[in-house]
Formats: C-alpha cells, structure tokens, sequence
C-alpha cells in the first residue's frame, strides 16, 4: 500500500497543477454559451430558415403559373409570405435562446444580431400586411404591387446580410471566429 501514496501525490499534484494553468493563465473567463456550441445554434438556424426560404419559393412560382385568377394567386403569395413570416420567427427565437457567446463583447455581438434578424423579421411582417391590401381587380396593379413588395424585401434581406456580415469585423474575436469557421453549419453558410 505504501507505494501507491507516491503514485497518488503525483497524480494530485499534477491535477491541481492542470487545474492551476486552466484557471490563472491569463485568458479571460467570459460568461455565456459555449462558443462552438452557439456558433452550430446560430449558424444551424440561419441555414434552416435560408434553406426553407429557398424551397418555398422555389415551389411558389410553379403554383402561382397555374391559375390566372388573382384572388387565387393572391392567397397563395400571402401564404409564402405568412410562413416566411413565421420562419424567421422561429429562426430569431433560436437565435435569440442561443444567449450571448462566452466571449469578450458576448452580449453586445448577440444583441446586435438578434436586432439585425429582427429587422428580416419586420420585412415579412409588413411584406404579409403589404400582400393583403394588393388589388385583385387589376392585373397590372396586382403585378406592380407584387414586384414592388419583392424590391423592398430583398433589399431588407440584403442589408440584413451585410450587418450580419460586418459583426465579424466589428467584433473580432479569435475564439469565436475559431468556433464559427470549425463549425459545419457555419461553412455551408459561406458555401
């Protein structure tokens, strides 16, 4: 029994010297979610939302080609617009339920771009109010109505994009962008 204390002590002394280095090593502790697992939340939910965003527009042309009847065709663009609605909702829900990255600036980066997404959230909400007040007694009211509403969206979406593009510069930080570029969702993002 006597030669196992040796072993023991080593093993004590070297895990509080672990323990040790981990604690006091000059790198700041952050409170906050995890970064890769925020990183694969957020990333994970933009992917989500863009991918549905894509099909559903993808079969909304084939499914307006089919009638010529703009009551018809009304209803079924308010439909894209109610679920692109509640997509986004449910991709800033989790995004929002991801918390602030445990990194320098965590909050102030989840902040800005919970209010960014929120922004693409209000497109669609005042897409869908937009939608329901298209006239449907004059074909090319309806038409103006349909490609002006797209513009603005687009351009929302767009400018949307780019501030979620320029956090990455504004906040610069080595753990994050290590969490976001090992990431697996986040490279289909930039892919």
């Amino acid at each position: 029994m006597r030669s196992l204390r040796p072993l023991a002590l080593l093993l004590c002394v070297s895990t509080l010297a672990l323990a040790a280095a981990g604690c006091g090593g000059g790198e700041a502790s952050y409170s906050g979610t995890e970064p890769s697992s925020w990183a694969a939340t957020v990333c994970g939910a933009v992917g989500d939302w863009t991918q549905g965003l894509k099909a559903e527009s993808a079969q909304l042309g084939p499914s307006l080609g089919g009638t010529t009847d703009l009551n018809v065709v009304k209803k079924r663009f308010v439909a894209f617009l109610e679920s692109a609605e509640r997509a986004t909702q449910t991709m800033v829900a989790s995004i929002r339920g991801a918390g602030a990255p445990a990194v320098k600036e965590g909050e102030a980066i989840q902040n800005e771009l919970v209010s960014g997404l929120e922004g693409a959230e209000k497109s669609f909400t005042v897409a869908v109010t937009r939608a329901k007040k298209l006239s449907t007694t004059d074909y090319q009211a309806f038409a103006s109505g349909v490609q002006d509403l797209g513009s603005d969206v687009q351009k929302e979406l767009t400018d949307v994009g780019q501030n979620f593009n320029t956090l990455g510069d504004k906040y610069e930080d080595s753990t994050l962008n290590k969490a976001t570029t090992d990431e697996p969702a986040c490279k289909m993002l930039s892919g």
